[in-house]
């Protein structure tokens, strides 16, 4: 960065003070900036889709966002910038709310200028990218597999099956996550019996630079006693929150770095989150029931994941039989109407099923050689090979 020119984007609705710091870098005779000052967020989300920036010098009180919510949106949007924040208080915890959620420093405005403050802001960007580098660097490394489960419809027993390969998969010696890739409540911890005070709606808020960080991520999972670890989905409404794809990229991808599988539990609202998360995924299970009316829902969701250019050799369905219904369709009717490959199918186990939930425990661990219990374990198997083989039906 030496003798170059830094170009800044500059988000202040105070044009005092930025006229003020354009002042104290002149006198200081700092003569390697470009600043383009705009008022607004929204102006500057805006710029930053045609203009390119080495810096964003960002003001967290503005007229249209204020607070750690300013830094959450510039960050969403522009996760390869390094972030520089001015402030017009001398909050210490704000100031570390701010480092936490991505932010490169975080400056008091008159209390560094000039020459010193030009230095800080030179050091934030070196700073980003050599821990961009190093991100670069991790991501070459082998990563672990990344299965998603994702239900043809609500209701389908997905988190159930999710929970259930994770488990026979961790009991083989694997290192497994579980995602709960969810903007709104999760059930896996009402599945469990837990009550987690740490989800994924608090992962989405951790610096990249600490997801990288293998002790902070691991830090930052929920353990099981039977081996694989998760990040729950939000547990109440006020942890609700949207998920941007470049977020879910990022949590992927640092979970693929921990583990040998990383199963992920997606929501049938498909959103770009949704997208980015199957795009990264080596396999894609669309989980439904028996039922004509599911089988339809099923033949749709393949469909946007054709529409998306996912590979149909990368794509099978996970049939959940809850009981026998009149309307229940035939699995080689099922694998014909889908187009689509079947890798599993699960019998009716509905009363050990709620037996394992009240204890807590998934149903191929707690009854291994109930039937339902072996094809899931099976499926575990299939999922898990190089080569994933349809069912024999």
């Amino acid at each position: 960065m030496d003798n170059a020119i830094i170009k800044a984007l500059v988000i202040d609705d105070s044009t005092d003070d930025v006229d003020q710091l354009r002042e104290s870098f002149s006198k200081a005779g700092v003569n390697d900036f470009e600043f383009t000052h705009v008022l607004q967020l929204a102006e500057g989300l805006l710029i930053l889709d045609v203009q390119d920036f080495d810096v964003i010098i960002l003001e967290l009180d503005l007229q249209d966002s204020a607070g750690i919510t300013s830094l959450d949106q510039t960050t969403a949007r522009a996760p390869d910038l390094p972030i520089v924040v001015l402030t017009r208080i001398d909050d210490d915890v704000m100031a570390m709310s701010a480092m936490q959620a991505g932010a490169q420093d975080c400056v008091v405005k008159g209390q560094i200028a000039g020459a010193a403050l030009a230095r800080s802001i030179r050091y934030a960007v070196e700073r980003h990218r050599v821990q961009s580098e190093q991100f670069r660097a991790a991501q070459e490394e082998p990563l672990g597999r990344v299965i998603a489960l994702i239900g043809a419809k609500g209701g389908v027993g997905t988190t159930t099956v999710v929970s259930n390969v994770a488990a026979a998969l961790a009991r083989e010696n694997n290192k497994v996550t579980i995602l709960e890739l969810r903007s709104d409540y999760g059930t896996l911890a009402l599945q469990l019996n837990l009550a987690p005070d740490y989800n994924l709606s608090h992962l989405l808020r951790v610096s990249a630079d600490a997801l990288l960080e293998r002790n902070e991520l691991e830090a930052r999972l929920f353990s099981l006693p039977y081996g694989p670890r998760v990040v729950f989905g939000p547990q109440t409404a006020d942890e609700f929150i949207e998920i941007e794809p470049e977020q879910a990229n990022i949590v992927i991808k640092a979970l693929q770095g921990i583990s040998d599988y990383t199963i992920i539990d997606l929501p049938c609202n498909l959103s770009a989150a949704t997208q980015l998360a199957i795009r990264l995924s080596d396999y894609v299970g669309v989980v439904l029931q028996p039922e004509s009316y599911c089988v339809k829902a099923g033949k749709v969701r393949i469909d946007q994941l054709k529409a998306w250019d996912v590979s149909l050799d990368i794509i099978g369905a996970v049939v959940v039989s809850i009981g026998a219904s009149y309307s229940e369709v035939e699995l080689a009717e099922i694998e014909a109407r889908l187009d689509c490959r079947i890798v599993g199918v699960i019998p009716p186990a509905a009363e050990a099923c709620a037996t394992a939930m009240e204890l807590g425990v998934p149903l191929v661990l707690h009854q291994p050689e109930q039937i339902a219990a072996v094809t899931l374990t099976e499926m575990s198997q299939r999922l898990a090979a190089e080569e994933i083989e349809a069912m024999r039906l």
